[in-house]
């Protein structure tokens, strides 16, 4: 045998030795694939025998013996309530140990709730879940990442947001969590004197009210005095205001009080006076009813401009949106806002809540009713 037909042997062998290769490659890939395809099958045995019995009686032995294991679906088996039309979702639904789980999980399926917003409800909301077998499909993983949503006030929500279909759903909870949803002094919390006592951060609005005969324990003058009319604030919130005016002076803002604390009886007298003047509706757009002022907390204060007879200069509103907040004051009324505020805009109207919690509320860029709900209330 020469080199030269030696050579093609050689050739010809190495040929054959890549197709057998690349058919048996072939082949394991198939096999791969094929394989990938098939239902994972699984020992029936992992289902109870009342389970498998109920599954032969039904004829669904066969659709469910290449199934993953679900002990949802053997519970539902076993309770011989399984709707072969919810299969899938059957397998998406993490069994919980409750009364009443088929008939439970059923009737959500029948209300078109998919397995992930059921697998949410009893993990999350399973005190409540017949608030919602009680109301039609809503799609509740819009709320799951609302920190101050309250499943109780639900249909607040929907109706609220069915009426207001600018705002988006973080926004809706909020603004019913406020009581937007509702007309101003329908509805309210009266606190307790001691909280009014203790409780710098205590949100006095159309919502919360303070009792009748609610008054400071350490109400202080400040130093500016109107003729022999004094202006008293809280202890230390007196102190602030102090340290406040000071600041602004430094930077040519000069501005003095003209209204600071106001007792329950004064406060009365106020109201009456514009609600006469003016009618109810127009006077409660700017003025608070007896017991909802904040002025009767004894840590709000109205001032006014040296130039101004009863407001802030454009400038001096500005340096008061920039600066109040570092010595404890934030703007409560501000410009734009009277839509989440229920008052007209008060650039005046200042608010005592002491430092740390002032730049918190100052960098939010939220009303302080929007901030109390996100972050103190809950």
């Amino acid at each position: 045998m020469n080199k030269e037909t030696l050579k093609k042997m050689i050739i010809i062998g190495a040929i054959i030795i890549a197709i057998i290769l690349v058919i048996f490659l072939t082949i394991f890939i198939m096999r791969k694939i094929n394989h990938k395809d098939e239902p994972p099958k699984i020992n029936m045995t992992k289902y109870s025998e009342k389970a498998i019995k109920v599954m032969k009686e039904e004829n669904l032995y066969e659709k469910l013996k290449n199934k993953e294991y679900s002990k949802t679906i053997e519970v539902v088996l076993e309770d011989k309530l399984f709707n072969e039309k919810y299969l899938n979702e059957y397998h998406k639904i993490n069994y919980h140990n409750i009364n009443n789980f088929s008939e439970t999980i059923n009737s959500f399926l029948t209300k078109h709730y998919t397995g992930e917003e059921i697998n949410y409800i009893l993990k999350n909301l399973n005190e409540y879940i017949n608030i919602l077998l009680n109301m039609d499909h809503i799609n509740i993983l819009e709320y799951k990442d609302i920190s101050n949503f309250n499943i109780n006030k639900l249909e607040r929500y929907i109706n609220y947001q069915k009426e207001n279909t600018k705002y988006d759903t973080k926004t809706v909870v909020t603004y019913v969590n406020i009581g937007l949803d509702l007309k101003g002094y329908s509805s309210y919390n009266t606190y307790t004197t001691d909280e009014a006592e203790n409780n710098l951060s205590i949100l006095v609005n159309k919502y919360h009210k303070l009792p009748d005969n609610y008054e400071p324990s350490d109400l202080t003058e400040l130093s500016y005095k109107n003729g022999n009319y004094k202006y008293l604030l809280r202890k230390e919130a007196a102190e602030a205001f102090e340290k406040l005016t000071s600041a602004a002076l430094l930077d040519n803002v000069i501005f003095y009080p003209f209204s600071a604390y106001r007792s329950f009886e004064t406060q009365n007298i106020l109201y009456s006076r514009y609600k006469n003047r003016d009618g109810e509706e127009k006077a409660d757009t700017y003025s608070a009813r007896p017991g909802f002022s904040e002025h009767q907390l004894g840590l709000a204060v109205d001032v006014r401009s040296n130039t101004l007879g009863d407001n802030l200069t454009n400038e001096h509103y500005k340096w008061m949106l920039e600066n109040s907040y570092k010595y404890g004051f934030i703007v409560r009324y501000p410009k734009g806002k009277q839509h989440v505020t229920q008052f007209m805009e008060e650039p005046w109207h200042i608010r005592y809540i002491g430092v740390d919690l002032a730049t918190k509320v100052h960098n939010s860029g939220l009303t302080y009713d929007e901030y109390y709900d996100l972050h103190i209330s809950n």
